[in-house]
């Protein structure tokens, strides 16, 4: 998965074009854990913070900006989703996650080209469907390195009781 920073034009149609500035960190010391920092404290939490809390937190313009993820950035069609937020429940060392994103392409044949449609489209066609991936960070409040756990097709973050509890508050009120 590739994550980036895009440039979001909106206009009075209500279409919006989106433009490609560069790829972002989310892991690691990255924006999840800069927008997130506030709610840690010496005990487990649920917090979730929004994809306007990630962008001001690494100094970007949310009414101009948008974070989306690339889920095959290798593959000859294009998968873009765009993030609304990420819920997490913060555990000593590791911190399952919940990303919500709205569904702009899947899998979708690029005329103009991969790359090109990648740099620049606009969501006329977009369904917007939500859709929800469950990650995980191998760090929690009590620290950690804050990477991804391990990244595959076959990794699942299993989730206890009171995580899942949480994640579906989150879910409820994210439509």
């Amino acid at each position: 998965m590739a994550f980036l920073l895009y440039e979001k034009e909106r206009h009075a149609t209500g279409i919006s074009v989106y433009r490609q500035v560069h790829s972002v960190t989310l892991a690691g010391s990255g924006l999840i854990r800069s927008a997130c920092d506030r709610f840690l404290c010496d005990r487990n939490v649920g917090w979730m913070i929004s994809a306007r809390d990630m962008l001001t937190s690494g100094r970007h313009d949310p009414d101009r900006h948008a974070l989306l993820i690339d889920t095959a950035p290798s593959r000859k069609t294009v998968s873009l989703f765009e993030i609304r937020s990420i819920s997490g429940y913060s555990y000593a060392d590791w911190t399952p996650l919940m990303l919500t994103f709205d569904q702009l392409f899947t899998d979708w044949e690029a005329s103009s080209g991969v790359e090109t449609m990648k740099r620049e489209f606009d969501d006329r066609d977009c369904p917007r469907h939500v859709v929800r991936d469950f990650l995980y960070l191998m760090g929690g409040y009590a620290g950690g390195t804050w990477n991804w756990g391990g990244n595959s097709r076959t990794t699942a973050a299993l989730l206890w009781p009171d995580a899942w509890s949480f994640f579906q508050e989150q879910a409820a009120r994210d439509g």
